[in-house]
């Protein structure tokens, strides 16, 4: 019996379940090849992620010290209180007093004291201390608060209003204050008048304030002494 023409011979057979093999084997280099890349990229961004996100912390940690920072020097800067009535000497040294003391308790640094008082100047007071800048060319006329203080004390203290102190200080006496209270009610005249005494003077204009009795008393330890 004659053999088909179409039928395949075993050459043809072998050739075919190597194609098909090689195929195969192909497809699964494929697949693994498509996996590994996969897993490469999936790192990748998984690393880039990863970078984002260690900036993103980075960053919100720079905003917290950077607010804590703030939070903490602003606790640390003293409040001056505003000053914008010039019309009453008797405001402004009390307004002059405050600043005093606050300087003094939180130990302000003479460069920062003239930055903190000029933040303080409001309305009427604040458009005087720009035109008083604006007549200097070479800046701002005050390097410290010494130096804004006689400004303001030129502006907002009368020359009557500081012979009224003058002559306030001369007849101040003890009278029914205590011996406290008179020598600070001295002090803040003295300097309510820029009047500045070595301690000679100023224990003479004390001692000649005191009731007689209480004098009486310092002439006998004296001489006792």
């Amino acid at each position: 019996m004659a053999s088909s023409s179409n039928a395949p011979t075993p050459n043809k057979n072998n050739t075919l379940m190597r194609l098909l093999r090689d195929l195969k084997l192909s497809r699964k280099e494929s697949f693994e090849q498509l996996r590994k890349e996969k897993e490469q990229s999936d790192l990748r961004i998984q690393e880039h992620i990863q970078r984002l996100e260690a900036k993103e912390q980075e960053r919100e940690a720079r905003k917290r010290w950077h607010f804590r920072r703030k939070s903490s020097q602003e606790k640390q800067t003293p409040k001056i209180p505003k000053f914008y009535r010039g019309s009453d000497p008797k405001v402004f040294f009390d307004w002059e007093a405050k600043v005093d003391q606050i300087f003094n308790e939180k130990h302000v640094k003479d460069q920062a004291q003239s930055y903190l008082v000029v933040l303080g100047f409001l309305k009427y007071v604040n458009t005087w201390w720009h035109k008083v800048c604006k007549n200097y060319d070479q800046g701002p006329p005050a390097a410290s608060w010494m130096d804004i203080k006689t400004f303001m004390r030129a502006r907002f203290v009368p020359p009557s209003y500081r012979k009224g102190l003058l002559l306030k200080l001369q007849r101040l006496h003890q009278g029914s204050m205590s011996v406290s209270e008179y020598f600070k009610e001295l002090e803040s005249q003295m300097h309510r008048v820029e009047i500045i005494e070595i301690n000679k003077e100023k224990i003479k204009r004390f001692v000649s304030g005191l009731r007689r009795d209480i004098q009486d008393q310092v002439e006998l330890y004296k001489l006792l002494t």
